[in-house]
């Protein structure tokens, strides 16, 4: 199909706002699938945690989180998006967690996640700084009830405890969500 000038020119101007929007969730505004989204630090634990998390997320419902995280051993606070479609959760932990012993933990959480969910394959492994710390994550996708799922799990030290947190969406939406995601784990404090 053979495109005129207008249409080539309109078509490198979306390319253009596109490519010049803002990716950065601590520098105003970002979109995700023509969503604006605002982020802001939040605390999580008074006086021991916070994070960049967007501004429409809220604290779920218990009835929504016993619908999402039907087991009992479920994440102490969730976050979520009004359709509840993209969620952001956190559980601090007794067991004891060193500076540098995140991967290590990762590592083996990954290897359990893998034996409880056959055809799961962990995506990919990383770390994130954090101030004086880091971050240890992992991705990869679980089947639920009506679609895939994209998990990206993390771990840190927090007052010297272990401190597991998970971000997911839709599969269709891991694309928009892994950058933010990424940075949401940089952002962290304590």
């Amino acid at each position: 199909m053979k495109k005129y000038g207008d249409e080539q020119f309109i078509e490198m101007l979306r390319e253009g706002q596109e490519e010049a929007r803002n990716r950065d969730i601590r520098k105003g505004s970002v979109f995700v699938w023509e969503k604006e989204l605002l982020f802001k630090e939040r605390e999580i634990w008074k006086d021991r945690m916070w994070i960049w998390l967007p501004d429409d997320f809220d604290i779920l419902g218990e009835e929504m989180v016993k619908l999402k995280y039907p087991s009992e051993n479920r994440p102490q606070k969730i976050y979520s998006n009004p359709e509840t479609t993209v969620n952001v959760s956190f559980s601090h932990r007794n067991e004891k967690l060193a500076k540098g012993q995140e991967a290590e933990v990762c590592n083996s959480i990954g290897q359990v996640i893998e034996s409880l969910y056959p055809g799961c394959v962990i995506l990919g492994r990383g770390e994130v700084e954090i101030g004086e710390g880091q971050v240890a994550w992992m991705d990869f996708i679980t089947p639920a009830m009506d679609a895939r799922i994209y998990n990206l799990m993390f771990f840190t030290p927090l007052k010297g405890r272990l401190l597991i947190g998970s971000c997911n969406c839709l599969e269709q939406d891991m694309e928009e969500w892994k950058e933010l995601f990424l940075q949401m784990l940089a952002s962290i404090r304590s």
